[in-house]
């Protein structure tokens, strides 16, 4: 096990003890109980170092009322460490409630990129809420229509369904987290997941709680036909908390001619990924330069990336000058790879037959190409694998890849996950959102991931191989596999988009000026960041057989093809 991961393990298992024993000690005292949970991924460093942060800031507030706490709540801390893959949070269930006791009346889920604004302001609230209900809280988001990203739930009318912004925060009574956590442990059999995908761990949450609870919470009216038949239309959706905010608010009341309530102040609201932003919209604030001071500065521009465009014969004329109209005059570096070798555009031939899905063997004969290319460029550091019809700023993604080692094993892209409730199941980077790698890393794969088939799922396999290298996938905010419209428009404004994927049902570069900001310049700006991690993967000696895929990832019957 890798030196980060023993680390990790220790830390998680010393808060879970120290939770624990807490909470044995304050059961006793009689009084209800509110329990802070921050999900936390390992990796890269600076999310963990915000964590923490977060849990110093809730206790420095705590410290501060002074004993003087709304209901008289008894409050717990709690980082949990996303090694189980506990960013689905349907699968963090389990882990979490193992910290609830019979006291625990409330649990306010927070991300690293949760701010607290006011832990005294939020626990009023909560004193005002009822704790015997099953019910949760927060920023209510909507789809404007039914889209794959969400399994096409709700298709008929999608607009009405509310699912949580989970980096705002989100709060839980106990009594719906115990519910629930019964519900998806691996021995439950009323439980129902509507796809192997996890996409949006937020849109599956909510669907989950909506198909399988119901708001009967007596244990006597539980097996009651009646009582249940009275609550089968009334299903547990989110409840939108006006204290729960996309982002900071003023906290003024609003300025009327007529008596008018205040407006509620954001106790919780969300912080974009800073990295994830260009440097120029980072302003000059003190605090920003004070925390960025003394790290390490990698520098990243266009020169510095390479980008393998995946394409085929049928698509020439179509999607390239869609492209070439776009973003591609910011990306110095880039090739059209193809099943076919055309002089006019020029796109380079793989040698692969092209195949409607799949596209492994493809994959990993432009990664071989590709390197032999880089090969005469010194400068380059990054390789990005996309799609033909896939829209970029790379401007943002150069400021990304400001906060990365290029030295060490990155593996960057949106995460999605398959089978994560199984033994057998893995995180991997969807293709269509643009897929980022070290040069190191990618030669790695070539060296040590194969194909079970021609069109095996290529994003997929990846994924899979480099899990069993010890390669973490890494989410990097911004970069989308589907439209703008197939996502919630507050987290395209909390978060400006790198990428797009899919031309159908849109205008592409209508698209690449409202939402990717246009062609702004190859200029990159040095962006300071923290130390992200030792490298990782073993260096094996041969090339891995991948034992135990799960059952239909050999072919492209198992693909998510959006």
């Amino acid at each position: 096990m890798p030196s980060w991961c023993r680390a990790a393990v220790v830390l998680w298992l010393w808060c879970l003890l120290s939770c624990c024993h807490g909470g044995r000690a304050e059961a006793a005292t009689g009084t209800a109980e509110v329990l802070v949970v921050i999900a936390c991924p390992p990796l890269p460093r600076r999310s963990l170092d915000e964590c923490f942060a977060l849990a110093d800031s809730l206790r420095e507030q705590q410290q501060q009322m002074a004993g003087v706490i709304p209901g008289d709540y008894v409050l717990r801390f709690h980082i949990m460490h996303e090694l189980f893959n506990y960013w689905t949070l349907l699968d963090a269930l389990p882990g979490e409630t193992r910290l609830l006791n019979a006291r625990t009346e409330w649990i306010i889920w927070c991300q690293h990129n949760t701010h607290v604004a006011s832990l005294h302001g939020l626990l009023q609230q909560l004193h005002s809420q009822d704790p015997t209900e099953a019910a949760y809280y927060g920023h209510a988001l909507y789809d404007t229509e039914a889209t794959i990203v969400h399994h096409f739930a709700h298709y008929k009318n999608p607009k009405w369904f509310p699912y949580p912004l989970l980096s705002a925060g989100v709060v839980f009574t106990g009594v719906l987290l115990r519910r629930l956590a019964e519900l998806v442990a691996l021995n439950a059999q009323n439980g129902n997941r509507h796809s192997e995908f996890a996409i949006d761990a937020a849109h599956e949450l909510a669907r989950f709680i909506f198909d399988n609870l119901t708001p009967v919470t007596d244990p006597e009216l539980k097996d009651d036909p009646a009582a249940a038949g009275a609550t089968l239309e009334r299903k547990i959706i989110l409840k939108s908390a006006d204290y729960i905010c996309p982002t900071a608010v003023p906290w003024q009341t609003p300025e009327t001619g007529t008596r008018a309530q205040p407006v509620p102040p954001c106790m919780l609201h969300a912080k974009p990924e800073m990295f994830a932003i260009l440097p120029s919209t980072l302003g000059n604030r003190e605090r920003e330069r004070e925390r960025l001071q003394g790290l390490p500065v990698h520098t990243t521009g266009s020169q510095n990336i390479y980008f393998a465009i995946k394409t085929c014969a049928k698509f020439h004329k179509e999607r390239i000058p869609i492209i070439e109209r776009t973003w591609a005059s910011d990306a110095r570096h880039r090739r059209y790879y193809s099943d076919v070798a055309e002089v006019g555009i020029p796109t380079i031939s793989t040698g692969i037959p092209n195949v409607q899905t799949g596209h492994c063997a493809k994959t990993l004969a432009i990664l071989q190409l590709s390197l032999k290319d880089i090969s005469a460029h010194k400068d380059i550091r990054w390789l990005v694998l996309v799609d033909d019809d896939t829209l970029l700023s790379v401007p943002r993604l150069s400021a990304l890849l400001n906060g990365y080692n290029h030295t060490e094993h990155i593996y960057l892209g949106e995460r999605y996950g398959y089978r994560l409730y199984a033994p057998d199941g893995f995180n991997y980077h969807t293709g269509g959102a643009g897929i980022v790698l070290s040069l190191p890393l990618a030669a790695l794969v070539l060296e040590h991931c194969s194909c079970p088939s021609a069109n095996a799922p290529d994003d997929m396999i990846l994924g899979y191989c480099l899990q069993a290298l010890g390669v973490v996938a890494l989410p990097a905010a911004g970069l989308h596999q589907a439209r703008p419209q197939d996502y919630a428009t507050e987290l395209l404004h909390l978060q400006p988009p790198i990428s797009f994927h899919k031309f159908w049902n849109t205008q592409p570069e209508h698209t690449y000026r409202r939402w990717l900001g246009g062609s702004a310049g190859n200029q990159s700006v040095p962006q300071a960041t923290a130390k992200d991690r030792a490298t990782l993967v073993p260096m094996l000696g041969e090339r891995l057989q991948l034992p135990g895929l799960p059952t239909g990832l050999a072919t492209a019957e198992k693909h998510l093809d959006l």
